[in-house]
């Protein structure tokens, strides 16, 4: 596994830097550590800022450095193939529109890129409680197994949190938005086998987890939830290529992506 780490100047670079540590070490990820600067800036200081930054890290790190346009550096340096796993920081979450190291572009690198992306944001010493979503099989499994190795390796709590979509007002009434995670894992559905599959797997594992339900708007849900429950890190899958519920799956992953108070990473992939 390999991570591409960008690295800007602060108020992110720390955040980026400790949350990504945390991962690439869990997840036994090489990294490398990418800085862009302007013409008029020293590549010699700028190389030794990086060295710095690489001897805090868990393990050595690969540095490049390249001047010019950010968005474009970083989307040319994805664009090799060499990496699962891109870490990217964020402006700390206000009442404004999130404003992410790359505005526009990173929105777009996480709806379209094909490998998995962490958007730091926030202050963080030490992972205790984790939150992955999935949206079902297309979509979760292999954010379920990342979550599990983050949880080992940082010996922390981990939820799984499915939202069934809200009922239109029409239908309201029905049986189904009165139905427990209980009555969903009795029945036949792929979903309700996912959630099996889920729990069979952390049980196997030996992980300290549980399981939830929640009917709504996926995207208020996952973020009232990380609000109640205080979590240091939000997972999420997102669907396959092939899926027909990606354009959701994708949509929800950006609005989190923007609007979650915590580091978000998503999942494309098993990415280690």
């Amino acid at each position: 596994m390999h991570t591409l780490l960008s690295i800007t100047k602060e108020p992110y670079s720390s955040a980026t830097i400790k949350i990504s540590d945390i991962v690439t070490s869990a997840l036994e990820s090489e990294v490398t550590l990418l800085t862009v600067t302007s013409k008029q800036s020293s590549d010699q200081a700028t190389l030794d800022e990086l060295q710095l930054v690489s001897e805090q890290m868990s393990s050595p790190s690969n540095i490049l450095v390249r001047q010019g346009n950010p968005a474009t550096e970083i989307l040319s340096e994805l664009n090799s193939g060499k990496y699962n796993l891109l870490a990217i920081g964020a402006r700390a979450h206000s009442s404004a529109p999130t404003e992410l190291l790359l505005g526009d572009t990173t929105h777009r690198i996480v709806k379209d890129t094909p490998i998995s992306i962490l958007v730091a944001r926030g202050t963080i010493k030490k992972l205790k409680r984790i939150l992955v979503c999935t949206s079902g099989p297309n979509a979760g499994f292999d954010a379920i197994q990342t979550a599990i190795k983050i949880a080992k390796h940082t010996n922390s709590s981990l939820t799984v949190l499915h939202v069934s979509r809200a009922i239109p007002s029409m239908y309201t009434g029905l049986d189904q938005m009165g139905e427990t995670l209980s009555d969903l894992l009795q029945t036949n559905t792929p979903t309700a086998q996912h959630l099996r599959d889920c729990a069979n797997l952390l049980n196997s594992e030996q992980i300290n987890a549980e399981i939830e339900l929640r009917h709504g708007t996926p995207t208020q849900e996952i973020l009232r939830d990380v609000e109640r429950n205080k979590y240091d890190l939000l997972i999420i899958g997102a669907a396959k290529r092939s899926s027909i519920n990606r354009v959701l799956t994708d949509n929800v992953s950006t609005q989190l992506a923007d609007n979650a108070p915590i580091p978000v990473l998503v999942v494309h992939s098993t990415i280690y």
